[in-house]
């Protein structure tokens, strides 16, 4: 037998081994592939998804509530009104209530509508259990320009908000204005 002959002749016991060895690796990489699959599907599941997915119903629902209560249209301000009183709850549904003649003469005099754009928002307390929250918030209230005006107002607010969850719905319990640029008073 040649040199080449030799060593183009494999070995008996290297084909073997070789065969068992690659049926070993191939059913451990699935193994370890179905486990990695498992890990990755149970990562989107648990309390801390369930917590993320609660600090975001009250994130959303806070921005559009906000947003709708520091909004006014003079020509459909009973309908605003009343849309005010949908997204409360509790005292601050009662001091709603209680201030819709008030509201009413303010807005006689209003000739342009106001929208308010909430700007910043964070939960800063949570309770699913209990159904409450707490939110920070900044308000830009833009009124549009009215007559001869040549360009609209702008106000900025800071709120601390309270929110409740009525029924599966999250609605603003407590509504308090914060000083600019610090803590509340």
């Amino acid at each position: 037998m040649t040199v080449v002959a030799a060593v183009l002749r494999k070995p008996t016991w290297m084909i073997r081994w070789i065969r068992p060895a690659g049926y070993a690796l191939t059913a451990a990489a699935a193994v370890l592939l179905l486990l990695s699959l498992w890990s990755l599907f149970q990562s989107g599941r648990g309390a801390d998804h369930d917590l993320a997915a609660a600090r975001d119903d009250v994130s959303q629902t806070a921005v559009r509530d906000l947003a709708l209560i520091n909004s006014i249209d003079p020509k459909v301000a009973e309908l605003d009104m009343t849309h005010w009183l949908d997204v409360a709850t509790g005292p601050f549904a009662d001091a709603l209530k209680r201030d819709i003649p008030g509201a009413r003469a303010r807005f006689a005099g209003q000739k342009a509508p106001s929208h308010g754009r909430v700007t910043a928002l964070a939960v800063t307390a949570l309770d699913r259990s209990a159904g409450e929250a707490t939110v920070l918030a900044s308000v830009r209230i833009f009124t549009e320009p009215a007559g001869d005006a040549a360009q609209g107002t702008e106000q900025r607010k800071r709120y601390e908000v309270g929110m409740r969850r009525i029924g599966g719905v999250w609605k603003i319990s407590s509504l308090r204005a914060l000083a600019p640029g610090g803590s509340g008073p």
